[in-house]
């Protein structure tokens, strides 16, 4: 009779069966550090942060940590991790920020009151910047989601009238329409502009009219964050259930000596930053991550097997592949000849 596979042969190679399948539908089974995935797919949910397509993307759990190297500092975090996305159609890059927050903090009226907000900072050049928004030498390009600027834009400008209900102007110079005033449309004239200052001077923080709730900056360390003339990134945040689901989109490829150009990245650090407005958490006073490395797909999502054949494989995926069915064939070979037949 032909001799018998020891049954703990049969397990090693299922093991290398399904390490073969999970790499084959791009899932690794160690890595460095933590990793991101931007799956293709054909229609990209640039605007939608609740959209179905979000469900083919791999979320990464990313833990932050109270910023305590500058002042203002925040020695407890109110917001423990942040759950990441990302998608591309080959054109646009899209990444889905999702984290629990009981309270919807999207006005900033009075003085007491604080936004809530995200930001995602990635380096302009090669290398992983310093956490701490860059350094010298360091350009870190800053997108900045800010609750109150989503709701200008969902809502309409956030006016003192609507901080203040009773808050009543019976006149203003060269100013529009009646009392109560209401901001921009009621000064539109250069000369009612005038009061404005902020405005009038060209402030970008000053604008009532917004076209997209994200700011994009240019930092290179702590106190440095700038405005930067050319806006690129898209967003859109919703709060439902004491969570934020938040969306920033931006062109894969860019001139912009101030941006990463996306397209010609293969591995990307990113790190993240949350505020919470109702725990008082204003510039420095937020919650940070470390980096993780963002890896845009280029085969479309839902291959499998026919991944594994791409031509985009990796010679060090081929070779350990290789490696490993060998050392198990070359295993129960040697098995085999070592169990005595049954008739022995």
């Amino acid at each position: 009779m032909s001799a018998r596979v020891p049954p703990r042969l049969w397990v090693l190679l299922a093991a290398f069966v399904a390490a073969v399948l999970l790499t084959a539908q791009g899932r690794a089974l160690a890595q460095q550090g933590p990793f991101l995935t931007a799956r293709h797919v054909v229609q990209l949910p640039a605007d939608d942060p609740r959209a179905g397509a979000w469900d083919q993307a791999p979320a990464s759990e990313v833990p932050l940590i109270p910023q305590g190297a500058v002042m203002p500092a925040l020695r407890q975090t109110s917001v423990s991790k942040v759950t990441v996305r990302a998608l591309h159609d080959g054109k646009d890059l899209a990444v889905l920020l999702e984290w629990q927050d009981a309270t919807r903090d999207a006005t900033t009226g009075h003085p007491d009151l604080f936004r809530d907000a995200a930001a995602i900072m990635l380096p302009v050049s090669e290398g992983i910047p310093n956490i701490c928004m860059g350094a010298a030498g360091q350009i870190a390009n800053l997108w900045h989601w800010k609750a109150d600027w989503q709701e200008d834009i969902d809502k309409g400008f956030q006016d003192v009238v609507d901080a203040y209900p009773n808050f009543y102007k019976d006149f203003y110079p060269f100013a529009s329409g009646q009392p109560p005033f209401r901001f921009p449309q009621d000064f539109a004239a250069a000369e009612a502009k005038n009061y404005s200052p902020g405005l009038a001077a060209g402030n970008p923080l000053s604008q009532p009219v917004k076209t997209s709730p994200v700011e994009e900056l240019t930092s290179q360390g702590f106190g440095t964050a700038t405005h930067k003339s050319l806006q690129q990134v898209n967003g859109k945040g919703e709060w439902a259930n004491g969570t934020w689901r938040v969306v920033f989109s931006r062109s894969l490829k860019t001139a912009d000596p101030e941006a990463p150009d996306l397209a010609a990245r293969k591995d990307l650090p990113l790190a993240f930053a949350v505020w919470n407005g109702s725990n008082q958490e204003v510039g420095a006073r937020k919650q940070l991550s470390s980096f993780l490395t963002l890896a845009i797909e280029e085969a479309p999502a839902g291959q499998t097997a026919s991944a594994l054949w791409s031509s985009e494989t990796p010679l060090w995926m081929w070779g350990g592949l290789g490696v490993a069915f060998l050392a198990v064939l070359g295993g129960m070979w040697m098995a085999l000849r070592r169990t005595p037949s049954a008739g022995a």
